[in-house]
Parts: structure tokens; C-alpha cells; sequence
């Protein structure tokens, strides 16, 4: 499991997605970033990672983003990631929605 695949994977149909930064031109997006905790050591060395996951959800104030909230929730979900928390953290400049949440992997996996 790559988190950057699955992730793009799991969004790329819904709006633009990226790693970190959108450099694209769309008003509604998707960006993600993520901390690789190792987990679970035996023989000197982490069996597995976890990571902390975000998603942020930006789109302009007149956009009613409801359905894009529910559907990151279900993707993320329905992608073996933990059900998320959502923080918004709008300002002036437009909507953003922060969904936190985990999922696990393989060390050699990421």
C-alpha cells in the first residue's frame, strides 16, 4: 500500500487532488499530507507504519460542499482508513474542511 497512490486513487474522480500543495487552477480541490508513525517493533525494527492523515477540502463559499463533505467520508472509509474527524477551518478566502484520520501499512509500504 503507497498512501499517496491510494489517496489519489481514491479522489481523483471526485475533484483535482494532490500531495502537500495544489498548484491547479480549479476553485474546489483536494489535498492531502500524512506522518508515518512506525509501529508494532519486534527483532529490533518496526513491523508496520501508521499514519496520521489529512485531507483538506477547499472550495469557494458559494459552494454548498455537503455532498463532497459525505463523500470524502465514504471514500476514506470504504479505502481502509478509519472514519475520519472533520475540523472547518474556513476563512475569508473560501471553504476548507480538514479530515483526519489513519490507516496502517506494511514497512516496507509508502
Amino acid at each position: 500500500m503507497n498512501v499517496n497512490e491510494t489517496l489519489k486513487t481514491i479522489f481523483s474522480d471526485l475533484l483535482p487532488v494532490a500531495a502537500d500543495t495544489y498548484k491547479g487552477k480549479a476553485t474546489e480541490y483536494i489535498v492531502f499530507n500524512y506522518t508515518a508513525i512506525p509501529e508494532d517493533f519486534g527483532d529490533d525494527d518496526a513491523q508496520h507504519w501508521r499514519y496520521l492523515t489529512q485531507v483538506h477540502l477547499y472550495a469557494p463559499h458559494e459552494k454548498n460542499s455537503l455532498a463532497y463533505r459525505r463523500e470524502i467520508t465514504r471514500r476514506l472509509v470504504a479505502g481502509g482508513f478509519t472514519r475520519p474527524t472533520i475540523t472547518p477551518a474556513s476563512d475569508e478566502t473560501g471553504q476548507h474542511y480538514v479530515f483526519e484520520c489513519e490507516i496502517s501499512g506494511g514497512v516496507d509500504d509508502g
